[in-house]
C-alpha cells in the first residue's frame, strides 16, 4: 500500500483559492451547523435494522426522503432485492449546469445493526450528508457538476456468510451495467466521534504514513483509481475547514490489502471500478462503542461533525466547479 500524499500540508485559504472553495464558517454558522446536525441524529438515533425493527428502519429511510424533498431536490426511492424482498436507496439529485457531466455521488447508509442505537453508526454519516445536501443546494449555488445525494439501505451485516453493503452494491452494479460514468463517490461511514487522548487512535501497522495516535482526524480513504478525487477532495476541505485534521490514504487492489477499507459502502464502488472515498473517523479504531448499546449521540463531538460537513461540501464545491 501507497500513501497518495503526506498526512500533512496542502492547500490553505486564501487569495489564490480555487472556483467553487467555501470559506470557512463564523463560531455562530458553526455552532447553529452542529445545532442542526444534533436534531437529525436524534430523530434517527434508535435500533434501525430491516428484521430487528422493520417500523424504525423504514421510518430512517422516510426521514432521509422527506428532508431532501424539504430542500426541493429530486428524490427517487430506488428499489433494489434482496432475499426476495424489496428495500430502497434514496436518491437525490443536484442538477448541474452541465448535465453531459458525469454526477458525483455523496452517500451514508442509514440502516444500523440490530443491536446498536447507531448514533456514530451511521446518524452521523447521515446527519453530515442531509447537511451537505442543503448547504450545497443554496440558491446562490450552482454547481457545473450535477451532484446525487444518497442514503443507502443494508449496508450492515446481513447473513452469517458475509452479505452487507447490499444496497450501494446494486446501485453501483446497475450504474456499471448501464455503462455510466461517475465522477465520483463519496462515503460518510462514522463521522461524529472524536477523542484527542493521546493514544486514543488505534494504528494499524505497514501503513507507510503517520498517523496521528489522538483520535481527532478524519480519515480520507481511496484506492489506486482514486488518486485525483482524493487530492480534489483534501483540497476543497482543506481550505473549507483549515482547523479540521485531515489523513488522506489511497490504498492498492481495491483495499484487499487493508480489509478494513472495504468495510463500507466505498467498496461497492471500487469493485465496479469507480472512484471513491470513505471518509470516517475510522470506527472501530478509535470508537469504543462500535456496534454496542452505548453507540449515542451523547458520545458524539457535534462541533467536529460541523466541521466534517464543512469540509465535505467545499471539496463538493471544489469538485463540481461551483460557484
Amino acid at each position: 500500500m501507497t500513501p497518495s500524499m503526506p498526512a500533512q500540508g496542502g492547500p490553505g485559504p486564501g487569495a489564490n483559492s480555487p472556483p467553487g472553495a467555501r470559506a470557512a464558517s463564523t463560531t455562530g454558522q458553526r455552532g447553529e451547523l452542529a445545532d442542526r446536525l444534533r436534531r437529525h441524529v436524534a430523530a434517527l438515533e434508535g435500533i434501525r435494522h430491516p428484521t430487528a425493527t422493520p417500523e424504525r428502519h423504514r421510518a430512517a429511510r422516510d426521514y432521509v426522503a422527506a428532508e431532501f424533498k424539504a430542500l426541493g431536490l429530486e428524490v427517487q426511492l430506488a428499489p433494489f432485492l434482496f432475499r426476495g424482498r424489496t428495500y430502497h436507496n434514496v436518491v437525490a439529485v443536484l442538477p448541474g449546469r452541465d448535465e453531459r457531466r458525469p454526477h458525483l455521488l455523496v452517500g451514508a447508509h442509514f440502516d444500523s445493526t440490530a443491536d446498536t442505537p447507531g448514533a456514530d453508526d451511521n446518524a452521523s454519516g447521515v446527519a453530515v450528508l442531509l447537511e451537505c445536501a442543503r448547504l450545497s443546494s443554496a440558491p446562490a449555488r450552482q454547481p457545473d457538476v450535477g451532484v446525487e445525494f444518497v442514503g443507502f439501505d443494508l449496508e450492515e451485516l446481513q447473513t452469517v456468510t458475509g452479505r452487507y453493503r447490499v444496497g450501494s452494491h446494486a446501485l453501483a452494479r446497475e450504474r456499471r451495467a448501464r455503462r455510466e460514468t461517475i465522477a465520483g463517490a463519496l462515503v460518510l461511514e462514522m463521522v461524529g466521534y472524536r477523542d484527542p487522548t493521546p493514544g486514543a487512535q488505534v494504528v494499524p501497522p505497514f501503513l507507510g504514513i503517520d498517523v496521528p495516535r489522538t483520535g481527532d482526524f478524519l480519515a480520507a480513504v481511496g484506492d489506486a483509481r482514486s488518486k485525483d478525487l482524493l487530492e480534489g477532495f483534501v483540497a476543497g476541505a482543506r481550505t473549507a475547514a483549515p482547523g479540521l485534521p485531515l489523513v488522506p490514504y489511497r490504498t492498492r487492489l481495491r483495499g484487499w490489502l487493508l480489509p478494513l477499507t472495504r468495510l463500507s459502502d466505498n467498496a461497492s464502488f471500487w469493485d465496479q471500478g469507480y472512484p471513491a472515498l470513505m471518509l470516517t473517523d475510522t470506527a472501530f479504531l478509535r470508537n469504543p462503542h462500535y456496534h454496542g448499546s452505548t453507540d449515542t449521540g451523547a458520545t458524539l463531538d457535534f462541533a467536529f461533525m460541523a466541521q466534517v460537513t464543512e469540509a465535505t461540501v467545499g471539496a463538493v464545491a471544489r469538485l463540481t466547479d461551483a460557484t
